[in-house]
């Protein structure tokens, strides 16, 4: 009689384990590589479940949904305009006057290298210097780095566009076609499990229209406040920065840094004396401290309860995978994976440790 061989729980927990860290890793490398147009999706996702309340409404005045759809895709893209083009003349003084401001930068930059440089051979003794390169050698190198350089930028530039031009027509189609794709979705799963898919797409949903609309106000809200403050003190371009420092307060925990390096730039530029600087630290820190702590819990609500280490983990990792988008999707992002984790019972205890407790 033939025997029959049984494997060990070991190996099978082993076996299980490996195909487990293969998935992970393949999973990993199609968000990487792919990382343009899963982007795009996120974001035509995010602008559909926003759009999605108007379309629905419009549809209980006998209106169809893909006549409700385009509607509120077309006000979307006219709101977008009419702000661009508020701000369009001052933003296109600020960049046509952008290098003036960059020149004194570059000094200050070369007069703190200048110090550091000195302090090191102070302290270190005098470093070797490296030998320099004949002129046209150098000037052959850096002209060959400037046209990469350029290469480079005119080929993020044209997939940026072609990407953003696709988001209109993305969420077209995702809000004409709501009921079937929601009800093809569903089909993916079991009888048993469709009401635990339902919930957390549902869930998903809500939070990313939470989030989205309720941080839109924040930045709104905290642009009012910051704008009186920079025209005050006669800051330059205060309608451009004023809503550039306003939704770099939005980014956590690095918001009072990232939102303060505008207005400090060009006041390094404008102003000679201390006042300024204080007003405007004082006033960004002023204004960030109360969205994070008044406006956010009000507007965004508890729809994202991440705890503080996994929303730096969260930072950390989308920002490395996705670089400054990654950091704008990364809350979100994390929130819908603490959504799916909270509705399916052998992930509970994942999206207990992400929560707030």
């Amino acid at each position: 009689m033939r025997d029959i061989k049984v494997e060990s729980p070991a190996v099978v927990f082993t076996a299980a384990t490996s195909l487990r860290i293969i998935a992970a890793a393949v999973i990993f490398a199609f968000i990487y590589y792919a990382s343009s147009v899963l982007i795009t999706l996120v974001f035509a996702l995010f602008a559909a479940f926003v759009l999605d309340p108007g379309v629905s409404l419009m549809e209980r005045f006998r209106i169809p949904r893909w006549v409700g759809s385009l509607l509120m895709v077309l006000l979307a893209l006219a709101g977008i305009y009419v702000v661009m083009y508020l701000v369009y003349d001052r933003a296109v003084a600020f960049f046509n006057q952008l290098p003036q401001f960059v020149v004194p930068i570059q000094r200050i930059i070369v007069q703190v290298e200048a110090w550091a440089r000195n302090l090191w051979q102070n302290t270190t003794g005098a470093l070797p210097r490296a030998p320099e390169a004949s002129g046209p050698t150098a000037r052959l190198l850096q002209g060959s780095q400037w046209m990469q350089y350029l290469a480079h930028s005119f080929r993020s530039v044209y997939a940026f566009t072609v990407d953003v031009m696709f988001i209109p027509f993305l969420v077209f189609f995702i809000l004409t076609s709501k009921d079937r794709l929601w009800a093809s979705t569903l089909n993916l799963f079991s009888v048993e499990q469709r009401q635990h898919a339902e919930d957390v797409i549902a869930g998903i949903a809500h939070m990313a229209r939470r989030y989205v609309v309720g941080n839109l106000l924040v930045a709104l809200i905290s642009a009012g406040a910051l704008i009186p403050v920079f025209i005050a003190i006669g800051l330059p371009y205060a309608l451009v920065v004023g809503p550039i420092s306003a939704f770099l307060t939005l980014v956590p925990y690095l918001g009072v840094a990232l939102s303060l390096g505008p207005p400090l730039l060009i006041g390094v530029v404008q102003y000679h004396r201390a006042t300024p600087f204080v007003v405007m630290t004082v006033a960004v820190v002023v204004v960030h401290f109360l969205a994070t702590n008044l406006l956010t819990p009000k507007l965004v609500g508890h729809s994202v309860r991440l705890n503080p280490l996994t929303v730096t983990i969260a930072m950390m990792f989308w920002g490395w995978l996705w670089g400054t988008v990654g950091l704008v999707l990364a809350v979100p992002l994390t929130a819908a994976i603490k959504a799916v984790c909270d509705n399916i019972p052998s992930l509970q205890a994942y999206g207990a440790w992400m929560g707030e407790g």
